[in-house]
């Protein structure tokens, strides 16, 4: 069997071990937001939180990741900026990602707008198990992370769509990253990176800051903040989700300011923010491009 015919192959099995694996997914978490008879429900921002659970990252890392989401919908800070939009609610879903046909959504589309239903989701959230994967699809995980957004529009309208996109290494499995950044590029949805570069990790990846600011980060005011060490996962989630979805324009000076001593913040592509901070310009292309280290062609799709 030549590679085009066997990439194919592995590419049909995997999608029905993920049509599986999410619709487990759909028998044990809550139901979608249920739409009215007046039409979907309108959010001020949807966002799928897309997590890496890659081999890479061990046990207590992951553990550090889910606790800091968790931990972030419990900050008063976070709860400011859901209400500073003009509904006032946003809508949150969970996708887990390794491998090509590894990924799995851990937590249905969940609308938060007050203090109440944040804490809910945070418990949700707590309670994630984890199963982890081996490679790194990153061009897997955004397409599973579009198809979620695109697939709730009946349902759920958002303004804004955004899709976070947090890990420790560059894409080494599944199709072109390359391919799909230049095809989904303008297709409206957010993408904004949140590099681990914890020095201590053993996926510790020195120029991922790079990688994802070319490769990964996509669409108007898109950006990302590096995290150095797993530790600060959940204080970068929070000025990250701020600098999203908030309305409130001395909030965001404010998550600027504590990012400015640190120049962890940098813009991908240009916002329309009241005040559009000057953030460090990184490049638009990545040496030997995205797929540099590994993956199947997207021919025979």
């Amino acid at each position: 069997m030549n590679g085009a015919n066997r990439g194919a192959t592995v590419r049909k099995r995997a999608r029905f071990a993920l049509a599986a694996c999410a619709m487990a997914a759909l028998i044990a978490l809550p139901a979608p937001a249920a739409r009215s008879a007046a039409g979907p429900t309108q959010v001020d921002v949807k966002l799928v939180i897309a997590t890496d659970i890659s081999l890479s990252i061990d046990d207590q890392e992951a553990a550090l990741q889910r606790q800091g989401i968790a931990d972030l919908f419990l900050d008063p800070e976070v709860i400011k900026a859901i209400q500073s939009g003009p509904l006032g609610v946003v809508a949150v879903s969970m996708l887990d990602w390794a491998g090509y046909g590894e990924n799995k959504v851990v937590l249905d589309w969940t609308l938060v707008s007050d203090k109440a239903s944040a804490a809910a989701l945070s418990a949700k959230i707590r309670k994630i198990g984890r199963i982890p994967g081996k490679r790194t699809s990153i061009s897997d995980a955004l397409e599973r992370a579009f198809a979620m957004i695109e697939e709730s529009e009946p349902q759920i309208v958002g303004t804004r769509k955004v899709v976070d996109v947090s890990g420790d290494g560059p894409n080494n499995d599944g199709y072109s990253l390359q391919e799909l950044h230049d095809r989904t590029a303008n297709n409206g949805i957010v993408v904004n990176g949140l590099p681990i570069m914890d020095e201590n990790s053993e996926g510790y990846f020195p120029d991922l800051d790079k990688y994802y600011g070319a490769c990964v980060t996509s669409g108007k005011g898109a950006f990302l903040i590096v995290v150095k060490h797993f530790n600060d996962f959940g204080n970068a989630m929070r000025r990250k989700l701020v600098l999203e979805i908030s309305q409130n324009e001395n909030q965001i000076k404010q998550v600027l300011r504590e990012l400015q001593p640190n120049p962890l913040l940098k813009q991908v592509a240009a916002g329309n923010a009241a005040s559009p901070p000057r953030f460090t310009a990184i490049a638009k292309t990545y040496p030997g491009g995205c797929d540099k280290y590994g993956g199947w062609s997207h021919e025979g799709r």
